[in-house]
């Protein structure tokens, strides 16, 4: 019996030692592997899904883990899964998707992840807009369970949206030189076969709809005016305010100081004389409601 006991402790002592030695370092997503995972909410943590800037949080990630440091992403544009490596930190911060981010909570229906903000990948900035946002998950599962329209709800904007982005919208269509983006972005339309207003398209990359689309935030257009009094070419910013009318707001090409003001007068003149002629912009909206918003335009004059 004596030697039972002695022989029962090293073994006790052999294990615990073994399973240190083995001890995972990492945050156990090799546990949940192979079930498929769909965002159906980000929010940031006041519950709203815009910011001040008119950026709006969108659910887009679907993915699933394949080990504890693996994960299978899925591409809508490319309708196909995509293999990234999972990095982990510590205190369950991780990386993954080229974003920074802390386990909130996880289990076989639901998973949500808090985003964070990382300066040059050292400091974590716990402070910042960007690390206030969380995403939630449920799985194939637990989502056939569920009605597809109220699931589908769950990540558009709500009441509270509503009213922040009325709120914001009234401050800026009574403040000049205020404005934020619009969700819905304005739309330039030329009323003569002599000038030619389009928006420009960015196709972005392969794996763009891994992110919540964000062309809507910089829109950019292109003005050409034919039979213009001189060939010419500006790029700037402007100001469409909920009435559809377009002020500069700031040149976009390098000039010397001494030509800064004669260039603005030109693009003034040219904004007052062709485009508010010929060119009818819709201002642009959130949630339905119009307000300011700036927009950049490329402006073409040519003779012929």
């Amino acid at each position: 019996m004596k030697y039972t006991g002695v022989l029962f402790l090293l073994l006790f002592i052999s294990l615990a030692f073994s399973c240190e030695r083995y001890k995972r370092h990492y945050i156990p997503f090799g546990d949940f592997k192979n079930i498929t995972y769909t965002e159906v909410r980000r929010a940031f943590d006041n519950g709203l899904v815009f910011d001040k800037q008119g950026y709006q949080l969108s659910p887009v990630w679907k993915f699933h883990f394949v080990s504890d440091d693996s994960v299978q992403v899925f591409s809508p544009k490319k309708q196909r899964y995509y293999g990234f490596h999972v990095y982990y930190d510590h205190d369950q911060i991780f990386n993954m998707i080229d974003s920074w981010l802390q386990l909130q909570k996880m289990n076989a229906d639901s998973i949500i992840f808090r985003s964070l903000r990382v300066n040059d990948k050292k400091q974590i900035l716990m402070d910042d807009e960007g690390s206030k946002v969380f995403m939630t998950f449920y799985s194939e599962a637990f989502l056939k369970k569920k009605n597809a329209e109220a699931v589908k709800r769950m990540g558009l904007p709500g009441v509270k949206d509503t009213v922040f982005i009325r709120q914001r919208s009234n401050f800026v269509n009574t403040h000049p030189d205020s404005a934020f983006s619009a969700r819905e972005p304005v739309v330039l339309k030329s009323n003569s076969p002599y000038v030619i207003a389009e928006r420009v398209v960015n196709t972005g990359d392969p794996f763009s709809d891994l992110d919540p689309d964000e062309d809507y935030l910089y829109p950019e257009y292109n003005i050409t005016i034919h039979h213009a009094y001189e060939n010419f070419v500006y790029k700037f910013s402007a100001f469409v305010n909920d009435k559809g009318r377009i002020t500069f707001r700031k040149s976009q090409i390098f000039s010397y100081p001494e030509f800064k003001a004669s260039t603005e007068k030109a693009i003034k003149e040219i904004l007052a004389g062709y485009v508010a002629r010929y060119v009818q912009a819709i201002p642009g909206n959130t949630l339905g409601i119009p307000h300011t918003s700036i927009i950049t335009i490329n402006l073409t004059g040519k003779k012929i």
